[in-house]
């Protein structure tokens, strides 16, 4: 039985390893894989870390995380495979990371954002000030040295093709049976605009901040709003509740919305997004609009399974659209749906990372270009 180690940031409350990492070590491991997750933050230490203050708490769980991980990696030469999720260790780039790849000759690198760019106004982002150590060009290192490179768009897979040929492009999927479609909109009741994210993110939506307040200045009684995953989040717009992310209610959190918000703006980060909120809107049935940025351009094609919007006027006249429009909601709704189902999914996914892991494990070659050949499901 070949062992596999993932190597993770934060645990399964973190997005990002929820659905590029643990969803997948269930196919694995039905398939017969002995796997092993590893974060180095704690839930306690991921929790203090999104909230303010908490300064010894940070610290001695930041101290306490550290050895914990310097003792994982003595262990790593028992695994047959090595998979580095975003980063080993959350900052110094790429000192850990290059000390897993001395220790076992066969790593794969994965990442879902354009950490190599890292985030240059830290404070527009609401990230504290480390994530100025945090990313940034490090990674190429680490793309270099590792023997395969995992990414979730071909933006990313462009940028890590000038230092290593052997690239699978594997998207953040959905499971379809989790994120089921919810029933098509009626007009009955107010309708629900919404956006999930977290802190980190919000200030994209606070762009839309005018926009919406005109939405409901126009449509009183009609329209209310919800944030969901940042309870801090104050929205000077009628009628909005901010609420926090559940990892126990998180698709019928998605489901509660009508029309599903994702404002990006076009930055060398945000080009490198994968369009994951959209994603888990329109697996859910639910239309969308969406900043034309990187792989949303790829996601959704506009007036058919999403709707695109750049200026604030047209975002405006986009959701007019689909809040007087009872008929376009259904059927945007429906070829999100399908669109999910044939190219976004889990249950399309998760097979072909096994196809991959048990590729990399039983070959001493690398596996030159294989999103072309093995990975294009129209992505």
């Amino acid at each position: 039985m070949s062992k596999v180690l993932f190597l993770t940031a934060y645990p399964i409350e973190d997005a990002s390893c929820r659905y590029r990492v643990h969803h997948f070590v269930k196919y694995l491991q039905q398939a017969g894989y002995d796997c092993t997750i590893s974060s180095f933050a704690t839930p306690t230490l991921f929790r203090a870390l999104r909230n303010g203050g908490r300064r010894v708490i940070k610290a001695q769980q930041t101290l306490y995380c550290a050895f914990r991980r310097l003792f994982r990696l003595g262990t790593l030469s028992k695994f047959d495979l090595v998979v580095i999720h975003r980063e080993a260790f959350p900052f110094f780039a790429p000192l850990v990371e290059s000390w897993v790849i001395r220790l076992n000759s066969k790593v794969i690198f994965s990442f879902d954002d354009a950490i190599y760019h890292g985030h240059e106004d830290v404070s527009a982002l609401n990230h504290p000030f480390l994530y100025r150590i945090k990313h940034g060009s490090g990674y190429d290192k680490v793309i270099r040295k590792s023997q395969h490179i995992i990414v979730g768009n071909r933006i990313l897979a462009q940028y890590a093709g000038q230092f290593n040929p052997n690239i699978s492009i594997i998207p953040t999927a959905v499971d379809c049976d989790q994120f089921w479609c919810k029933p098509l909109a009626t007009n009955d009741g107010p309708i629900t605009i919404g956006w999930v994210g977290s802190q980190s993110t919000v200030s994209y939506l606070k762009l839309l901040e005018p926009v919406l307040q005109e939405i409901a200045r126009r449509n009183p009684g009609r329209v209310r709003f919800r944030v969901y995953g940042c309870p801090d989040c104050n929205l000077q717009v009628p009628d909005c509740q901010s609420l926090p992310f559940r990892l126990d209610r998180e698709a019928e959190d998605v489901r509660s919305i009508d029309i599903g918000l994702m404002p990006l703006p076009d930055t060398d980060w945000t080009r490198g997004k994968c369009a994951f909120k959209a994603i888990q809107y329109m697996a859910s049935g639910i239309p969308t609009v969406a900043s034309p940025v990187g792989m949303t351009t790829e996601l959704i094609q506009h007036n058919f399974n999403g709707l695109l919007a750049n200026s604030p006027a047209e975002w405006l006249c986009e959701l007019e659209r689909l809040i007087s429009d009872v008929g376009l909601r259904r059927r945007i709704a429906a070829n999100a749906r399908q669109t999910i189902e044939q190219h976004y999914s889990l249950q399309v996914w998760g097979p072909e990372f096994v196809s991959l892991i048990t590729e990399l494990t039983r070959s001493d070659h690398l596996l030159a270009n294989r999103s072309v050949a093995a990975h294009g499901r129209g992505i």
